[in-house]
């Protein structure tokens, strides 16, 4: 995909705001999504270890209260504001309902889609982000497969705690950058800032230009990792990936 200029103003580093004339914008491209098994049956059940991951067909996607809600409350464009597919992570099927969580405030917000609206595949990763040990850890069906040190939020802007999920992952093309060679936005925002450098606070895991921060408390509520660290890390998720965030 080619690249795009774009503004990020993740809460702690940016909700990413795309800005396609801005001359001084970042430029990034969306990390190829990996194939993974679609999940099939009447069911539309994930096997054990994995999650189901939601991905719209549809231009703008109805969102309900409720399944089978005569109303709808919401709707959200495809491809988001970044230009990315629109993804969720889905907590609850009934029937062909998806009860999904939702890329905006409040934190953990949840809604619900009809499966007619999305395609749906499988994911067995999940991130886990330890604040007080500052330290990432990518987990694959349940087993440790990489851990790093990390940057959080400093005390006047700290990383939220919940659980959230890759929304889109974004590489960018000047590896020097603040925010390294690799972004991963989360569906998560800070609870500090409403507002920042563009963007609607949204937070997110990323390299840093600023190596030495690592394993301290830093950012205004991102997770900043190495450059090496985040490579590894994005080469290896997808949209969709479960993320938690502990205290």
């Amino acid at each position: 995909m080619a690249a795009v200029a774009i503004v990020l103003g993740l809460g702690g580093c940016g909700a990413a705001t795309v800005h396609p004339h801005h001359a001084t914008g970042h430029k990034f491209s969306f990390k190829g999504i990996p194939t993974v098994a679609t999940a099939a049956g009447p069911t539309l059940e994930a096997p054990p270890g994995s999650v189901l991951v939601a991905t719209a067909t549809v231009p703008s996607i109805p969102i309900y209260t409720t399944p089978r809600a005569l109303g709808i409350s919401q709707t959200l464009a495809n491809p988001n504001q970044l230009g990315a597919p629109l993804t969720f992570l889905v907590n609850a099927v009934q029937g062909g309902w998806l009860q999904v969580y939702l890329p905006e405030r409040p934190n953990e917000a949840m809604g619900w889609v009809t499966s007619s609206n999305v395609s749906l595949a499988t994911d067995n990763e999940n991130i886990v982000v330890s604040l007080s040990a500052r330290q990432v850890t990518l987990y694959r069906a349940g087993a440790k497969v990489y851990q790093a040190s990390v940057a959080v939020g400093a005390p006047d802007a700290p990383t939220p705690t919940g659980h959230f999920y890759v929304t889109e992952v974004l590489q960018l093309t000047d590896p020097g950058d603040a925010y390294g060679p690799y972004a991963l936005g989360l569906s998560g925002f800070s609870n500090t800032y409403f507002s920042f450098d563009g963007g609607p606070g949204q937070i997110a895991i990323h390299g840093t230009n600023q190596p030495w921060v690592i394993g301290g408390y830093a950012s205004h509520g991102c997770v900043r990792l190495t450059n090496a660290d985040i490579t590894t890390l994005a080469t290896q998720v997808a949209a969709g990936t479960p993320v938690d965030i502990e205290a």
